[in-house]
């Protein structure tokens, strides 16, 4: 149910359908007798830790909740559904998913899109940031609750990589583009999730692993920046400087050339590099620098 409330906000037309979803499983089966007495939920998380008769000792009033409820049984009103309520727990968890989804996805560029898929394409959720990728459409959009590439011409590559990432387990990666941006280059990571254990051995056997996607610029590195270098490593502005340019391709030749410095200078800086990270070349600094999670100012 949860999967088909993300799924209405990604696809807004899909929306009636999850809340109508939601209303038929909240409400009491057909033909069933009026109920006087509130009646513990089968689902009441009291009944399972310990208690016999669940959490509930009579109607809440007017909204109120009874002194000790559950959250589950919070949402009842004499054991039927407080629309209000519902709705605004449903709001209230997508909001925090979002402002963690937002605070993330500021802080670390390693991507530009996380999306989870069934094995057959489906959209089951993204992060904030797969969200307004999707949304743009440039290079990956949804059809039908399916990921399409935008450019025709790749969707049989997607779809032939999914389907080995889904059958046999192996990371796959491919190489997407906008239709008309070809320069422009993005890589797509598909690797397969551990399944989550339900309870159910029968459905734990039948249900396949959901495909996670991760999207990422091709041609942008993304190197600590010179706070972190100066905060982890004690380095000075200068030598964060150096260690970044070096981290992006540049020689120290071209490093000095280009900052308008003397070559000692600049291999002196490169020295006390080496000395404060622990390194003995400029490989091995590249490498230590590359494992550093990056995390922007002001995220």
């Amino acid at each position: 149910m949860a999967g088909k409330l993300y799924e209405g906000v990604l696809v807004p037309e899909m929306l009636p359908e999850a809340v109508a979803s939601l209303a038929a499983w909240l409400q009491p089966a057909p033909g069933s007798p009026a109920q006087t007495e509130p009646v513990v939920p089968p689902y009441c998380p009291m009944l399972h830790n310990g208690g016999t008769t669940g959490c509930r000792r009579g109607c809440p009033d007017a909204g109120t909740p009874v002194d000790g409820a559950c959250a589950v049984c919070s949402l009842l009103d004499g054991g039927q559904p407080n629309w209000q309520r519902i709705i605004d727990l449903v709001i209230h968890c997508r909001a925090l998913r979002g402002f963690a989804d937002h605070a993330v996805s500021s802080a670390n560029t390693s991507h530009v899109a996380a999306i989870l898929l069934d094995p057959g394409g489906k959209v089951l959720d993204c992060d904030q940031r797969g969200e307004s990728f999707l949304k743009a459409g440039k290079i990956l959009h949804i059809q039908g609750g399916e990921l399409h590439c935008s450019d025709p011409s790749l969707q049989a590559h997607f779809m032939a990589a999914l389907r080995e990432t889904a059958a046999v387990g192996r990371t796959t990666n491919l190489l997407l583009h906008a239709p008309e941006t070809p320069e422009r280059r993005i890589s797509l990571t598909l690797t397969r999730m551990q399944p989550r254990a339900t309870g159910n051995l029968s459905e734990d056997v039948l249900r396949a692993p959901d495909i996670l996607c991760l999207v990422a610029p091709l041609d942008a590195r993304r190197i600590a920046t010179a706070r972190q270098l100066m905060d982890i490593f004690g380095l000075s502005a200068a030598e964060a400087r150096l260690a970044r340019a070096i981290c992006h391709g540049d020689s120290v030749e071209e490093y000095a050339r280009d900052q308008g410095l003397r070559l000692p200078t600049v291999r002196t800086q490169l020295s006390a590099i080496f000395n404060k990270t622990g390194t003995d070349r400029q490989a091995s600094l590249v490498r230590l620098i590359a494992g550093i999670p990056v995390v922007r100012d002001g995220a």
